[in-house]
C-alpha cells in the first residue's frame, strides 16, 4: 500500500499565526481582581446616575459602594412586609417594586410603583421604626441595601448626601400632599390623567406613538394610586382609551395626547 506524503506550505502570515503565536496563561487571580474592578467601576457608574448621590467624589462614592449588599429578587417575591423591622435602605437597579398597604382584612392599596435608579424604604433609616407598608418586586429585580448605621455615618461625612437626601424626603412629602389635594378636590378621571402624566415624567420614554410608562400596572395598582376602586379605574381607562388619550397593551400605558390629560388634570 503505498504511502502519500503532504507537502504543506506554511506562508509567513500562516506562520505568525500557527507557528509563532506564544501560549497564553491565564492567571485565574488575575481574571478574580480584573472582574472585581469591573464591577467596582459598574457599581459606581450606578451610583452616580441616582440623584441622591449626586455631587459627590469619585472616593465618597467608592465608600458608599464599598458598604452596599446586591440582591436579587424573583418576581412576586417579597423584600419586605408590613409591620417589619426597617434597617435598610434600598436603591433599585434594575426592575420594578410596588409599595403597598393591607388592612386587617387583608385588602392591598398600591401607594408608590418604583423603577430603576429609584430608593425606597428611606424612612427606616431615619426613625428606624417598623415598615409602615409592604414591598413587593413586579418582575425580577436587582437591587442594593444600605444598613441604617452605615447610611447615617456616610451622611455625617459628607454633607452634600445629607442635602440630597433632604431633597428627596421633600419631594415625597409634596408627593404625598398633592395625593391627598387630588383626593379631596378632583373627580376619578381627572385624579387618574394627573397621576398617568406624573408616571410618564418618571418612568416614560419617548416612543413613536407617544409616552410609553415603563411600569407594569393592572387596574387594582391605578386604583390604590388614585384612590379609586378597581371598576370605576377600568371604566375610566376605557373612556380615555375611546378617546385617544392612552393606549394600553399588557400592562404598559402609552399616553398619546398628554395635552388632553393636562387639561383634565387641572
Amino acid at each position: 500500500m503505498a504511502t502519500m506524503t503532504l507537502n504543506l506550505k506554511v506562508t509567513p502570515i500562516q506562520e505568525q499565526i500557527f507557528v509563532r503565536s506564544p501560549k497564553r496563561v491565564y492567571n485565574p487571580g488575575q481574571l478574580v481582581m480584573r472582574d472585581m474592578a469591573e464591577n467596582q467601576r459598574m457599581g459606581q457608574d450606578f451610583l452616580k446616575a441616582i440623584p441622591l448621590f449626586a455631587g459627590l467624589s469619585e472616593t465618597q462614592l467608592a465608600a458608599l459602594r464599598r458598604d452596599l449588599v446586591r440582591r436579587q429578587f424573583r418576581q412576586s417575591e417579597a423584600i419586605f412586609q408590613q409591620g417589619d423591622p426597617g434597617q435598610m435602605l434600598y436603591l433599585i437597579e434594575s426592575g420594578q417594586v410596588r409599595i403597598y398597604v393591607q388592612d386587617e382584612e387583608g385588602q392591598e392599596t398600591s401607594v408608590g410603583m418604583f423603577g430603576p435608579g429609584e430608593i425606597f424604604g428611606e424612612l427606616a433609616v431615619i426613625d428606624g421604626l417598623p415598615r409602615s407598608a409592604s414591598a413587593v418586586v413586579m418582575e425580577d429585580t436587582v437591587v442594593y441595601t444600605l444598613n441604617r448605621d452605615s447610611f447615617r455615618e456616610h451622611m455625617r461625612n459628607s454633607p452634600q448626601l445629607a442635602l440630597n437626601f433632604m431633597r428627596a424626603l421633600s419631594v415625597r412629602v409634596r408627593s404625598s400632599t398633592q395625593q391627598v389635594e387630588s383626593l379631596a378636590l378632583l373627580d376619578i378621571s381627572s385624579r387618574l390623567a394627573r397621576k398617568l402624566l406624573e408616571l410618564a415624567r418618571q418612568h416614560g420614554s419617548v416612543e413613536p406613538e407617544g409616552v410609553r410608562i415603563n411600569l407594569t400596572l393592572n387596574q387594582s395598582d391605578l386604583a390604590g394610586l388614585v384612590g379609586a376602586t378597581r371598576e370605576s379605574i377600568n371604566k375610566t381607562l376605557g373612556a380615555f382609551r375611546r378617546q385617544g388619550f392612552i393606549r394600553t397593551q399588557q400592562g404598559r400605558v402609552t399616553i398619546v395626547d398628554p395635552d388632553a390629560l393636562r387639561e383634565l388634570g387641572t
